[in-house]
C-alpha cells in the first residue's frame, strides 16, 4: 500500500492524498482560511496539510511519499520574502527523504491523465506561467536536490531562464514524453502584451472588469449581443491563415470602454473567438503529435467552457477529459498521483474519476442549532411507515426518499433551496453538495434571484443540472459533463421552457449526474420528474460575493437568512429559513424618484446617473413616506432595482 501527499505551493494552494491510485481527499487552502483564491508560495502551516490527511484517515507518519510543487520559485531567486519553507513550518521535515519536488506542467499533466482512466492519451497543458528554470525541462527530484539547485549561486551572464507556457505530452505505458513546449517571453508590460491564449484572456478580463479572477465574467460577457458598432473581431487579434498567431497592436481599440461591462461585449466576443481558435489549434496539434485521439487537458485556460466544447467537437478528438480542477489547485492532485506512479512503474489508473466530492463532510445541523438562526424543521411524510417524521432529526433507514420527495415538492412549488450535504467539492464549481438550487420552470425569475443573492450582474448565466440519461433530450453537446466543463446548446423546442437556464447566446453550462457520482441529487431529479416537471435543476455555488464556497454549519445558517433562500436541505434535514417573505430595502441618496402622469396610467421610476427602472405605485409611495420599506422579495421590478443599485438592502 502506497500513500502519497501532494502539495501545491502557489496561488490557489491545495493539498491532496492518493492511496494505491485512488484519490481520497483534496482541499483548496481557501476553504480552510476562508479567503477567496488564497495562495501560499512556500511550505507553511497555512497549507491544509493536516486537514487533507485527516479526511483521508491517515497521518503524516503513515505517508510513504510527499510531493510538492513550487510555482513561484525561481532558480537562484528564492529566499527573503519568498523562501521555500517558512521558518515555523512544522508539518514535516522538508528534507525528509520521502519529500520530492515536481515541475508545474508535469504535475498539471498528471492531474488530468491519471483521473481520466486512459491508458494512452495526448496531453495539452496551457497556462500563463509554469515552472521557471535554467533549462526549461521537467523534473521530479528529492527536495534536497531541488533546494540546492534553486539556492545555488549561478552566474547569469549569457544565460536566460525559461518559464513554461504551453506543453504537449504523450502518455503511454505509464510514462510521460514531452513532445513540444513553448516558453513565455519576458516583457515589461505583460498585462498588455499578449503571447499566449492564457495571457490574452487574463489581460482583457482585467481590463474590462478592473479586477483579478474575472475570466468567468468575460466568458459570459462574450455571449451577449454588442450594444453598438463592433469595434474589432477575432481576426484582429489572431491571424487567420495557416497556424494562428497572436497579434499585438490591436489593444488600442476605437472608443473607450464604458463603466458598464456590457458595452465591451464586442471586445469579449472577439477575445473569446481568438482564444477558441488558438486553443483548438493547439489541441488538434497535440493529438496529431501524440498519434492518439484521446486528449487530456489541464491548466487554467480549460475552465473556459466555450473553448472546451469546441475542442471536444474537433474531428481528431474522440475522448476529451478535463478534470474537476484544471487550474492550479489541481496541481496537488497531479503531484500525489505522480508520487504513486513512480512507485508503481508502468501502472496507470483504470477508473475514470467523475466525482469531485473530496473535501470536508457537511457538519451536522441540529434543530437546536438551526433554531438559533431562525430556521424551522419542515414536517416530512414518512411514506411506508404511515406516520409523520420531522426533517432536522437524524433520518432512519428508508427515510431518505421521504426527505427527497419533500424537497422535490418545495422545489416544484418555486422555492430556492440551499443544499449543504455530503462531502464538499474540491474544484471551483459547486456540483450539488454546496449549491443553491431551484427549478427553471417552477421558480419565477430564478436567474435574477440567484444573481441578486450572489450580487452578480443580471446577465451572468446559471448552470442546469440534469440526469445523464436526460442530457440528449434537452441539450446538444458532449456525451457527459460531470464537472460542468462544457457549454451545451439548448434544443430549440425547449428554449422557451428553459429560458431561466439559458444564456443570451442560447447555450447552457450543463452538469450531468448519475446514481454513482451523486445519488442524492440524481434521486431528487427523479422525484421532480415524478411531479410532471422537466428533471432539471438550476445550480449555482453556495457562497456570497468574494467568499469561498461555504463549508461550515454556522456559515450556511447565517447565509440562508438572506430573503431569497427559502429552505436549507441536508442529508437528513430540511429547514424553512427565516428569509422567506418581505425584504427590507432603502433608496440610496444618489437615486432620484419621479412620477409621470396621474391616475391608472401613472408611471413611477427610480433613476441614477447609470440606470433607471420602473417601480409599482405602492413601493413608490412607501419610499416617499419612509427611509426603509418592505418590498416583495420575488418581484421582478424589485430585483431589477436591486441589481441596478437603485435600491439596496437595509439593515435587518
Amino acid at each position: 500500500m502506497t500513500t502519497v501527499l501532494g502539495i501545491h505551493c502557489g496561488h490557489e494552494s491545495s493539498c491532496s492524498v492518493v492511496r494505491d491510485g485512488q484519490l481520497l481527499s483534496a482541499v483548496q487552502q481557501e476553504r480552510v482560511t476562508r479567503r477567496k483564491y488564497d495562495g501560499q508560495e512556500f511550505l507553511s502551516d497555512r497549507l491544509p496539510i493536516r486537514e487533507v490527511l485527516r479526511l483521508a484517515g491517515t497521518t503524516i507518519d503513515e505517508v510513504d511519499v510527499i510531493v510538492s510543487s513550487f510555482q513561484a520559485a525561481g532558480p537562484s531567486g528564492v529566499g527573503l520574502q519568498r523562501p521555500l519553507v517558512a521558518s515555523a513550518f512544522s508539518a514535516f521535515d522538508p528534507f525528509d527523504p520521502r519529500h520530492h519536488v515536481v515541475s508545474h506542467h508535469l504535475a498539471h499533466a498528471a492531474s488530468a491523465v491519471y483521473p481520466s482512466g486512459l491508458a494512452a492519451a495526448a496531453v495539452l497543458v496551457s497556462d500563463s506561467a509554469g515552472t521557471t528554470s535554467w533549462d526549461g525541462k521537467d523534473f521530479y527530484e528529492p527536495f534536497a536536490d531541488f533546494h540546492a539547485r534553486y539556492y545555488a549561486d549561478v552566474d547569469p551572464a549569457g544565460r536566460a531562464v525559461f518559464t513554461e507556457m504551453r506543453s504537449v505530452y504523450s502518455f503511454a505505458d505509464g510514462r510521460f514524453t514531452l513532445l513540444d513546449r513553448a516558453y513565455s517571453t519576458p516583457h515589461n508590460q505583460p498585462d498588455v502584451f499578449v503571447q499566449s491564449e492564457a495571457g490574452l484572456f487574463d489581460n482583457v478580463s482585467r481590463y474590462v472588469f478592473r479586477a483579478e479572477h474575472a475570466h468567468g465574467q468575460l466568458m459570459a460577457l462574450a455571449g451577449l449581443p454588442p450594444t453598438g458598432p463592433v469595434r474589432l473581431t477575432g481576426a484582429d487579434i489572431v491571424t487567420q491563415e495557416g497556424p494562428p498567431r497572436l497579434k499585438n497592436g490591436w489593444q488600442l481599440i476605437d472608443g473607450p470602454v464604458g463603466g458598464d461591462p456590457v458595452d465591451s461585449a464586442d471586445l469579449a466576443a472577439a477575445v473569446q473567438d481568438a482564444f477558441t481558435r488558438l486553443l483548438t489549434h493547439h489541441a488538434q496539434r497535440a493529438v496529431d503529435l501524440a498519434g492518439t485521439p484521446n486528449l487530456c487537458c489541464a491548466g487554467g485556460v480549460f475552465l473556459n467552457l466555450t473553448a472546451n466544447s469546441a475542442i471536444a467537437a474537433l474531428p481528431g478528438v474522440r475522448d476529451m477529459y478535463v478534470p474537476s480542477c484544471p487550474h492550479d489547485a489541481g496541481i496537488s492532485v497531479g503531484a500525489a498521483f505522480l508520487g504513486w506512479a513512480r512507485r508503481q512503474p508502468g501502472r496507470t489508473v483504470t477508473t475514470r474519476i467523475r466525482n469531485d466530492f473530496l473535501g470536508r463532510p457537511a457538519e451536522p445541523v441540529t434543530p437546536e442549532l438551526a433554531a438559533e438562526y431562525g430556521c424551522v424543521p419542515v414536517p416530512v411524510t414518512a411514506g411506508v411507515r404511515g406516520a409523520e417524521a420531522t426533517a432536522g432529526a437524524p433520518a432512519e433507514a428508508g427515510a431518505v426518499s421521504d426527505l427527497t420527495r419533500a424537497a422535490a415538492g418545495i422545489i416544484a412549488g418555486g422555492a430556492v433551496v440551499a443544499r449543504f450535504a455530503g462531502r464538499a467539492e474540491f474544484g471551483p464549481r459547486a456540483l450539488g453538495n454546496r449549491s443553491l438550487i431551484c427549478h427553471p420552470v417552477a421558480c419565477s425569475d430564478a436567474r435574477a434571484k440567484l444573481n441578486r443573492l450572489k450580487r452578480r450582474q443580471d446577465w451572468r448565466p446559471v448552470a442546469p443540472i440534469v440526469r445523464a440519461q436526460d442530457l440528449d433530450t434537452y441539450f446538444h453537446g458532449p456525451a457527459e459533463s460531470p464537472f460542468m466543463n462544457f457549454n451545451f446548446e439548448v434544443r430549440e423546442e425547449y428554449r422557451e421552457l428553459l429560458a431561466e437556464a439559458l444564456h443570451a447566446d442560447g447555450t447552457a453550462r450543463v452538469q450531468t449526474v448519475t446514481p454513482d457520482c451523486n445519488p442524492a441529487v440524481h434521486e431528487l431529479l427523479t422525484a421532480i420528474a415524478g411531479l410532471g416537471l422537466p428533471p432539471i435543476l438550476i445550480n449555482t455555488s453556495l457562497n456570497g460575493p468574494a467568499q469561498p464556497i461555504i463549508d461550515s454549519a454556522a456559515d450556511v445558517l447565517e447565509f440562508v437568512r438572506h430573503p431569497v433562500v427559502d429552505y436549507l436541505l441536508g442529508d437528513d434535514f430540511l429547514f424553512a429559513t427565516p428569509g422567506s417573505g418581505p425584504l427590507r430595502v432603502r433608496r440610496p441618496e444618489s437615486v432620484v424618484m419621479a412620477s409621470f402622469g396621474s391616475g391608472p396610467t401613472a408611471r413611477y421610476v427610480l433613476s441614477s446617473q447609470t440606470a433607471s427602472s420602473p417601480v409599482d405605485r405602492q413601493l413608490f409611495q412607501d419610499l416617499c413616506a419612509q427611509d426603509r420599506v418592505l418590498a416583495d422579495s420575488g418581484s421582478r421590478l424589485v430585483l431589477d432595482c436591486l441589481n441596478a443599485g437603485l435600491l439596496v438592502e437595509a439593515d435587518r
